[in-house]
């Protein structure tokens, strides 16, 4: 009975534990998409101010300074966004950047494998996952269709 107990015990941690690996890839993919939709709605702004500064100078006109201003912040805003969203997928990977070198390193190392640099302690970071809208199907029961076909038929003849 020992050996049904320890198998069924390590059953349990190997399904968590695959729980939770595929939890993670789940987030890693949404935290990747996002970033990627941003990157490109950066790369389309980048493009509305190549044509505002285009359309400018072909008409003689001074560029409107204002609307590339706008067009600037919205850059930064997206690429803060982004910070927050690669944070989020290093602590995912349980990885974080060392600060002098780069390198990626185990978010429990003290000091960098590669450069030797002291690293600051990692504050914990918060994922937070948006709820899922689910509709529930109501089933209805369905009595007697062949008599009522039936019937049917012979009303109709």
């Amino acid at each position: 009975m020992d050996f049904f107990d320890k198998l069924s015990k390590k059953a349990s941690e190997t399904y968590q534990v695959t729980k939770e690996k595929a939890s993670n890839l789940s987030e890693e993919l949404k935290i990747k998409g996002k970033i990627n939709e941003l990157n490109e709605k950066i790369e389309k702004t980048y493009d509305t101010i190549g044509r505002i500064v285009y359309n400018e100078i072909k008409d003689g006109k001074d560029v409107v300074r204002e609307e590339i201003t706008e067009k600037c912040e919205e850059i930064s805003r997206k690429k803060d966004e982004i910070s927050k969203l690669e944070e989020q997928l290093l602590a995912i990977k349980k990885v974080k950047k060392c600060v002098s070198c780069g390198a990626a390193i185990n978010i429990n190392d003290e000091f960098c494998p590669k450069c030797g640099k002291e690293q600051p302690k990692v504050e914990k970071v918060e994922i937070k996952e948006e709820p899922t809208n689910t509709k529930e199907a109501e089933v209805v029961e369905i009595n007697n269709v062949e008599n009522s076909n039936n019937e049917d038929n012979e009303n109709n003849n």
